[in-house]
Parts: structure tokens; C-alpha cells; sequence
């Protein structure tokens, strides 16, 4: 069944593009997709893959084309995964011995810069049902932490690979699962909270994309960016795990006397960044100002904003969150000094007990 039949019956979850063009349902950040109820002994999608070519670091060369990875959820458990192809491809996702009613999510589990995926067709050899189920939703909004970037790779591993990032096990939809909420993700790899007063190399900051759907994939398709519909897609909390990006430029500056004023544009936009996400989702929304596991060095000035913030609005409903740092000895790296899943699967526990305490109140 095309997928512009089949949506009417399904949940879609995260930010997502219906391609008129291509016919498609792109589900290109990390956790988009979309859960239906089949009967049936088998499941199968049809796939339009569009690979992202990064660009290296100056002076590097450049990093081998990403391809984007998608998998299949049934009762909590990523039953499968498979790495795509370029172009149209199908998938055997799901199948049995015997016909069986089951909910599947179909998500995409690696980030959105480094591979677009469109869902085309979902086949069966039985019948769809209307899915029906309502949650609270969190959205998470990091870089590549959030991603889960190399997650899975080995030990500190000097190379990426997209076969080698789970953002289903990453420490966002980890603690949302644990804690019965739907999960969005805004999440890309080297992205900083905002644009620095004196960048390393041309870079856009979460400020520039945040409002909108899918400000990646507009742009590759040359259409002007869709803003996203934050009323008929309430979060009831968001995380800004941000700021690991932003310190680099600042500490690495050649001009040590200006150091202090680029923390304090660094404040002063941060300040602008987070009262953005208050506007577009509104008074209800819980926020919580987050950074870890990697770097701190900011960090004292995101706690000193939010309370900047509660003082001067009397918005109560925002906090800061520090992650406790990689544990090297006992969790290792994954790829390139990012965290394994052993901190990943730690840092889980951690925003699980932010949000109870802060959020819940137990």
C-alpha cells in the first residue's frame, strides 16, 4: 500500500516531510517514523534512500558518503535493522510462521545529516488495522550525543559509520521509553546551540533551524524551509542537551583577549535560543537546559541562564541539568571519543531522574 493511503491508519512520530514529488514519506531525523497495526505473517517497506556526502574538516580529506539506517520496533525491542542502499530498495522487515495481529514502529535510526530515507510503499500479505495510542511527548534537541553518534562503534574508533549509530539506544528515547513518553529528535551531528561570534568555518547554529520541520531536507530540495506545526504537535517537555559545539570556537580562539566577550554572545544567544523554544511551544511545555557527557565549559553559563530566565519571566517550568562526564575506565568511547552505549545507557537513568524529580515531582 502507498504510503499516502496507509496514513490515515498509522502514527507518525517526530518531524516529518510527505514529498508530493517523490511520493514519500521522509522520515529523515533520528526516531521519525511511524507505527501501524497489521495482521498478517509478514511486513515489508519500500524505501527511497538519499545518501549526504559530509564535508571534512579544512585541510582533511573528505569523509566517505553516509547512507541511512532504518529499523523495525515490536513491543519495546528493535527487531531488526538494515543499512539502505542509494535509491529504491524493499525490506523484509517482520515475518511469521503463523498470522499475527502486532503493532510495529518503523523508525530510522541514524541522523538526519548523514542520510535522507523516504518511505514509499508497506507491503503485507495480511491487512492493516487504524493504530490507535496516545502518549505524552518528548522532544530532544542535541548534536551528536543526541544522535548517538558511533554508539556502537568499537573502542574509540577514529572512524563513522551510519551501521554503527542507534539512535534507538541513545539516552533520549531510552529514558522517554522508560518513562511512557512519545519521542521527537532535532538532533545533528557538530550543530552548536548557536552561531558563534567568530566561527572556525561556515556553520549554522540550532537557533537557524529549530521552528522548522526538516530545514536539512528543504534545503537539499531547494524548497523554502516548512515551519513546523508546534500547536497539533505539543511537547509536553523538551531537553536542550546543547552546547558541546559552541566551546571549541571559543577556546580555540587566537585572540585570548576576546575570549570573555564570546562567552558572554555565547550567554546572550543561548538566552534568545531557549526563550525561542519557550515561544513556539508555548507556557505548558517543561524545558530542561542539559549538556554532557563530553564537555562542561559552558556550562556554568547555561545554569546561570535558566535561572536568569525563571527570575525574570517567573517561568518555573525550565531547569538546568548537568550530565556526569564519560566514565573512561568503566564505559569506554564510542567512535572518535563520543559515548559508548554503556554511557548512553547511564545517561538514560540520568534524564529519567531529572524528569522525575523536575517534571513529575517524584
Amino acid at each position: 500500500m502507498k504510503i499516502k493511503e496507509l496514513l490515515p491508519l498509522v502514527k507518525v512520530h517526530g518531524r516529518t516531510i510527505y514529498d508530493e514529488e517523490k511520493e514519500a514519506l521522509f522520515c529523515n531525523w533520528t526516531m521519525s517514523g511511524i507505527t501501524l497495526k497489521v495482521t498478517g505473517k509478514s511486513l515489508s517497506v519500500k524505501v527511497l534512500a538519499l545518501s549526504d556526502q559530509i564535508p571534512g574538516m579544512p585541510g582533511m580529506p573528505t569523509p566517505p558518503r553516509d547512507y541511512p539506517c532504518i529499523g523495525a520496533v515490536v513491543n519495546g525491542e528493535l527487531i531488526c535493522r538494515h543499512e539502505c542502499k542509494e535509491g529504491e530498495q524493499e525490506i523484509l522487515l517482520w515475518q511469521s510462521e503463523s498470522e499475527t495481529t502486532l503493532e510495529l514502529q518503523i523508525v530510522k535510526i541514524s541522523e538526519n545529516a548523514r542520510g535522507k530515507l523516504g518511505i514509499l510503499e508497506v507491503g503485507s500479505d495480511g491487512h492493516f488495522e487504524k493504530y490507535e495510542c496516545e502518549k505524552p511527548r518528548m522532544e530532544i534537541i542535541g548534536d551528536s550525543i543526541t544522535c548517538g553518534f558511533g554508539n556502537e562503534a568499537p573502542n574509540n574508533s577514529p572512524e563513522f559509520h551510519t551501521g554503527e549509530e542507534n539512535g534507538f539506544m541513545a539516552y533520549g528515547p531510552q529514558a522517554a521509553r522508560a518513562l511512557g513518553y512519545d519521542v521527537s529528535m532535532v538532533c545533528e551531528s557538530g550543530i552548536p546551540a548557536i552561531v558563534p561570534e567568530h566561527p572556525m568555518f561556515p556553520i549554522h547554529g540550532m537557533e537557524d533551524i529549530y521552528a522548522y520541520t526538516d530545514e536539512l531536507y528543504d534545503q537539499r530540495r531547494g524548497v523554502t524551509p516548512q515551519k513546523w506545526d508546534f500547536t497539533k504537535n505539543h511537547n509536553d517537555v523538551v531537553v536542550i542537551n546543547l552546547g558541546t559545539n559552541d566551546s571549541n570556537p571559543i577556546r580555540f580562539y587566537r585572540h585570548f583577549e576576546e575570549i570573555e566577550a564570546m562567552e558572554k554572545w555565547f550567554a546572550k544567544k543561548y538566552k534568545e535560543f531557549v526563550l525561542q523554544v519557550r515561544a513556539l511551544n508555548g507556557p505548558e511545555t517543561y524545558i530542561v537546559c542539559a549538556l554532557g557527557s563530553m564537555d562542561y565549559y559552558l556550562y556554568h553559563h547555561i545554569r546561570d541562564i535558566v535561572e536568569e530566565i525563571k527570575k525574570e519571566t517567573g517561568d518555573q517550568k525550565i531547569c538546568s541539568f548537568e550530565f556526569i562526564p564519560i566514565n573512561v575506565m568503566f564505559e569506554g568511547y564510542g567512535a572518535m571519543g563520543h559515548p559508548s552505549q554503556k554511557t548512553h545507557d547511564r545517561m538514560a537513568r540520568e534524564l529519567v531522574f531529572c524528569i522525575n524529580k523536575y517534571v513529575k515531582g517524584v
